[in-house]
């Protein structure tokens, strides 16, 4: 983040390592798709003791990165998002001509490569590539939140790191649970490379938003 442009802000230590992997399904079931909409994320965020802030804040990430065709195709075949901005629709459709095309775009329109506000800008221009993008303006409970990040990046970052301790802090294993690991990738009763990957979707572009 702070090499891009973004803010620099101090991580809390002590976290422990599980002594299992998550598996394929449980990780897939803990992250919102791209074809969420604002209802939907309010949900799952909720359930995680996440508030409206911290959803549109930690979507902000989406200021940098690419997604493949397969995760915003839905809004351009067979029949086009009317929230999506016309002119840049006619450009995805140019990248993504057809709903099972392999390509990749930015995420930001403005800004790709820096850790910047203007994500929100986009969302405010109708410039959202995902449906978990755009409809965090659409929908009036986050479009207030999306405003005030557009025009306040300060404001953004404060919050984004909210979210980021927040979500740095979720499960946190106590007691006698949990280890310290040798071997980040692997856990210590089986430390001969045991890899926390998570296959098959992701090579479709079909992973999960965050």
């Amino acid at each position: 983040i702070l090499q891009t442009g973004g803010p620099y802000y101090n991580i809390p230590l002590g976290r422990r390592d599980s002594q299992n992997f998550a598996t394929r399904n449980v990780t897939l079931a803990n992250l919102p798709p791209p074809t969420f909409n604002t209802s939907q994320l309010i949900k799952l965020f909720t359930s995680k003791n996440f508030t409206n802030t911290d959803l549109v804040a930690l979507s902000g990430g989406h200021t940098i990165g690419r997604a493949q065709c397969a995760s915003f195709t839905n809004r351009l075949y067979p029949t086009q998002d009317s929230t999506l901005n016309q002119f840049f629709a006619n450009n995805l459709k140019l990248t993504c001509p057809a709903s099972n095309t392999t390509n990749t775009t930015n995420l930001d329109l403005r800004t790709p490569n820096i850790f910047d506000n203007k994500y929100y800008v986009d969302l405010m221009n109708r410039q959202g590539l995902l449906t978990s993008d755009q409809d965090l303006y659409t929908d009036s409970r986050t479009r207030s939140i999306v405003t005030s990040f557009a025009v306040n990046q300060t404001l953004f970052f404060e919050k984004l790191i909210d979210g980021m301790i927040k979500m740095g802090q979720l499960g946190v294993l106590t007691g006698s649970q949990g280890e310290i690991r040798a071997n980040c990738s692997s856990t210590n009763a089986n430390n001969i490379g045991s890899f926390s990957v998570v296959r098959g979707d992701q090579e479709e572009g079909k992973l999960a938003q965050f």
